[in-house]
């Protein structure tokens, strides 16, 4: 069996941003049936984490570097939003455009790699 390269986790890691993003789109816009954007959110943050640390260990990043801590840091927070969604803490709309913040930080992150 062929090694899992980079470019494997890469994919995988996205695969995961993108079922954390639908699982809060269903969160948001759901009439009280928020269990499939649960599902779809949880699964997501794990494929996030279990690429994003694969990926680190492939490309030999430090674990404790600022980069994987502000990485991990949005990780967070992506984690928290369902629940401010599902009280309606705060307003949707503000709920979706932290999402995109958040989402664009980590692409910039990832993509330039400049807090290593």
């Amino acid at each position: 069996m062929a090694a899992m390269t980079p470019a494997f986790y890469h994919v995988l890691h996205v695969i995961g941003a993108i079922l954390v993003f639908v699982g809060i789109g269903s969160l948001l816009s759901s009439n009280g049936n928020t269990k499939t954007g649960a599902i779809y959110h949880g699964i997501g943050l794990l494929i996030l984490l279990v690429a994003g640390f694969g990926l680190l260990a492939k490309l030999k990043i430090a674990y404790t570097s600022t980069f994987v801590l502000a990485k991990f840091g949005i990780w967070l927070v992506l984690g928290f939003l369902p629940v401010l969604a599902k009280k309606r803490t705060l307003n949707p709309g503000f709920i979706v455009g932290i999402a995109i913040v958040l989402g664009a930080a980590a692409a910039y992150l990832g993509y330039t790699k400049s807090l290593i």
